[in-house]
């Protein structure tokens, strides 16, 4: 038996007694039935399946994810000269100094991205004529664009779409900190319409769809939900949070928010997370994404801020 498959064993035989004793998911099962969860889903929730295509070898010899594996490879075409080539808040720092704070700069790395799996595809015979006409309208693709017509992630027979299965439930308001719609397509896929809104920290943009602007009215439902943006939309590159300045000046723009009326979060969503239970799914704690948005949570969740109001996978 392989190491992988004997620690992805004994983590579900913890969970499931850890579970057991503390009765969070016999508490939260009635509470997605009642709409008040809110699952929130990382950046790297879908890039590890994306270029894993559900095999269990998803570490490498360094002990790195998929998704620092790829944040290497960039590193590596930018010639990022340090030893911590995997974290991609320092590596998106670096290059952002070295463009001398561009805003599109922060479009690079999804940029890298699209381009390692038109290559990765280009190698597929079922996909590599698609891959070479995609790749001649790259900058026209966004890379979720790309990624659906690929037909990634690619699961095993008989496994769904962990993205479909959030889909499913009844809940009004999901949360994601990537910069890709891969959530309001799944939705779609479950005949829901979700509504997809970002957080403007950066300040406001002009050109925003009118769509995408902050709607302080707007009623998420289990038809119509809410699909809020923390760290920002690709086609909106101001909006992105990548580097660690950007995490910093996220925060601060949290901090410094004082406006009661026309906040950068949406009341109805600063309400919501100070009831609801927190589903994470998809973070490592000693991550820029996972420390920040925890900051984030606690500003809102202050008066009765609990541990079993969130769960952490």
């Amino acid at each position: 038996m392989g190491i992988n498959k004997r620690f992805a064993e004994a983590r579900e035989k913890l969970a499931k007694e850890t579970h057991s004793k503390t009765g969070f998911w016999e508490d939260i099962l009635p509470r997605i039935n009642q709409g008040i969860v809110i699952p929130i889903i990382s950046n790297s929730f879908r890039i590890e399946q994306i270029f894993g295509e559900g095999s269990e070898g998803t570490v490498s010899e360094e002990g790195w994810t998929i998704d620092e594996q790829l944040t290497a490879e960039w590193a590596n075409l930018i010639q990022y000269p340090m030893l911590d080539k995997q974290n991609l808040a320092r590596v998106a720092q670096y290059y952002l100094v070295e463009q001398k704070d561009n805003p599109h700069a922060r479009t690079k790395y999804l940029e890298f991205l699209k381009s390692f799996l038109l290559t990765i595809a280009n190698d597929d015979p079922d996909y590599a004529d698609l891959a070479g006409r995609l790749k001649t309208q790259i900058q026209e693709q966004q890379f979720s664009d790309i990624v659906q017509q690929l037909d990634y992630p690619r699961f095993p027979t008989g496994v769904e779409d962990p993205l479909r299965i959030l889909s499913k439930l009844p809940l009004p308001i999901y949360i994601t900190t990537s910069q890709s719609d891969f959530l309001e397509r799944a939705l779609e896929a479950e005949g829901k319409k979700p509504r997809t809104q970002i957080c403007f920290w950066s300040g406001p943009i002009s050109n925003a769809a009118p769509e995408h602007q902050t709607d302080h009215e707007f009623t998420p439902t289990i038809t119509n939900p809410l699909v809020y943006h923390l760290f920002g939309l690709e086609a909106y590159p101001q909006t992105l949070v990548l580097s660690e300045d950007d995490y910093l000046n996220f925060l601060m723009a949290m901090v410094e928010d004082t406006n009661t009326l026309n906040p950068i979060v949406p009341l109805s969503l600063r309400r919501a997370l100070g009831v609801s239970h927190l589903i994470l799914l998809g973070y490592r704690l000693a991550d820029w994404d996972f420390r920040v948005l925890f900051r984030f949570l606690v500003k809102f969740r202050r008066d009765d801020f609990s541990p079993r109001g969130m769960a952490i996978q």
